[in-house]
């Protein structure tokens, strides 16, 4: 490994200092990513345990990503690997037959995006958030409220988060919704 490319990723030590210095908002958006990806087939507290694992022993973390992104990601290709072993599993249900040959009964179409349109699908996502986040660099509470809410984030924990109570979050609501109106007055494209 040359020295330009060791210098580009956080090392193992970097990582756990940035673990523990998660924010309780970092922490926030952490679970509500691991709850998201769970899905029932893992828990929560599992795969935000097993990312914290995999972060500190296998992954790398290029030095220009957030920790928290780096970890909402690896929780994201853990919970994809997870429901790949349970998804692979094709249940196969016998057809009775009534007279000629039925093939459509065991071609079970696949319901999935491929590989390409995910990763589309997650460009446009990370681009539609940073333009986003771009229009409220001047309010980081305003931004706080829209990128939880991007997030899934509740009301209440949006509030609880910016110590806003509810008129004062009502306000920022209508400026976050008159700042995008303003941005995008046609909606969002691309």
């Amino acid at each position: 490994m040359n020295p330009a490319s060791a210098a580009s990723v956080l090392s193992r030590d970097e990582i756990a200092s940035a673990i523990r210095a998660l924010s309780t908002a970092d922490w926030i958006r952490l679970r509500k990513v691991a709850d998201r990806y769970s899905r029932g087939r893992i828990e929560a507290n599992d795969l935000l345990q097993e990312a914290f694992a995999r972060a500190l022993d296998t992954r790398t973390c290029p030095a220009h990503v957030s920790v928290v992104k780096f970890l909402a990601e690896a929780i994201r290709s853990i919970a994809d690997g997870v429901g790949e072993k349970v998804e692979n599993r094709l249940v196969l249900v016998p057809v009775a037959k009534t007279g000629g040959d039925e093939p459509e009964a065991f071609n079970v179409p696949d319901t999935d995006p491929d590989c390409e349109t995910r990763l589309i699908e997650a460009e446009a996502a990370e681009t539609f958030r940073g333009a986003m986040l771009e229009l409220f660099t001047d309010d980081p509470v305003a931004r706080d409220i829209v990128e939880g809410t991007m997030e899934g984030m509740e009301a209440e924990e949006l509030r609880e988060l910016t110590g806003l109570d509810m008129k004062g979050y009502a306000t920022k609501r209508r400026l976050i919704r008159r700042r995008i109106d303003k941005a995008f007055p046609e909606g969002w494209k691309p």
